[in-house]
């Protein structure tokens, strides 16, 4: 009797606490717990903050503005607190992918690798397959759910504020910082962190590669952004001047067309003595303005969108395909 009492004893003594987390997920929560964390509740607060300051702006531009030109009443707006709390929400934006890239992706692998933890999981039945696919599924989890409720936030701020700003939407403090943009691009950056991790197998190195990539991406993306899509053309006579932009609207290009359909420079006989002199030697009848419709947007960022994704689906199958068959 007394052997069975101390034998439930003991064995409910050893239970170990029910836990959410088992196995291999729990291994990969103990290891990157607070980058993991970090991540979380840094992007929930910056959403509570978009939100409310969102509600604040919104307050503002609902204000009185009888007799206030449109253009006063911008340039008024921005010298207010809240256009700038609205530009370092998309400061912090731009710099999410990189972050979510540096911070999570590089040392995801590259820290086991360096430690020579992976060497030890390996013998305890576990497969490169699985131990690759737990970490990168947290990863990548947790990488959407910072961006998603991210860009949801900071579009509804966006919508909310964007008429009363200068800005074009085509620049990547919008384009880049709103709608599925924001997904996509972290997610290409934790693909490409966690492939340098994989083939520097250093986490200090991978990093730095990492945070390499995104100042070169930022110099070519510039370059390529509206490349693959076509501007809307509006043409008037020349005696009219220039065409003005549609509102919501973005400039993409200015010309003068002759009457043989030939493209000039928007500046040409702009220097001369008698620009209507030069404008009837060479022929220009017109003015053409290339632009961007408000209503183009959406489509121009799914498209991005699923390219960067693409391209990210990419990176991480090259990446598994090198770690299956490099020794560890």
């Amino acid at each position: 009797m007394s052997t069975t009492a101390g034998t439930t004893k003991g064995t409910e003594a050893g239970k170990q606490p029910p836990r959410l987390l088992r196995g291999m997920a729990w291994l990969v929560w103990r290891q990157h717990r607070t980058a993991l964390v970090a991540c979380l509740v840094l992007a929930a607060s910056a959403s509570v903050y978009m939100l409310w300051e969102r509600a604040a702006a919104v307050d503002y531009l609902s204000g009185d503005r009888m007799g206030i030109p449109d253009g006063e009443f911008r340039m008024a707006f921005q010298g207010t607190a809240y256009a700038s709390a609205f530009q370092n929400g998309s400061w912090v934006m731009s710099m999410l992918p990189v972050a979510l890239g540096v911070f999570l992706g590089a040392p995801l692998i590259a820290g086991d690798l360096e430690r020579g933890t992976l060497r030890l999981v390996t013998t305890q039945s576990m497969t490169r397959r699985r131990w690759l696919g737990t970490k990168t599924g947290t990863a990548v989890l947790v990488t959407l759910l910072c961006s998603v409720g991210l860009s949801l936030a900071f579009t509804f701020w966006w919508r909310a504020v964007h008429g009363a700003t200068f800005a074009d939407w085509t620049e990547s403090s919008d384009f880049d910082t709103t709608g599925p943009m924001p997904v996509a691009l972290s997610l290409l950056y934790l693909a490409v962190g966690i492939a340098f991790g994989v083939f520097v197998r250093r986490v200090l190195p991978a990093m730095v590669l990492t945070f390499g990539f995104g100042f070169a991406m930022n110099l070519v993306w510039d370059r390529i952004r509206l490349l693959p899509f076509t501007p809307r053309q509006i043409t008037g006579p020349v005696e009219q001047g220039q065409p003005a932009v549609p509102a919501g609207g973005a400039r993409f290009d200015n010309w003068t067309v002759d009457a043989q359909g030939k493209l000039h420079g928007f500046g040409a006989c702009a220097n001369e003595r008698t620009p209507a002199e030069c404008r009837a030697n060479k022929g220009i009848v017109a003015e053409r303005l290339e632009y961007f419709g408000h209503d183009q947007m959406s489509a121009m960022q799914w498209t991005w969108a699923g390219i960067l994704l693409a391209a990210a689906l990419a990176i991480a199958g090259l990446t598994v395909w090198w770690i299956r068959r490099r020794p560890l």
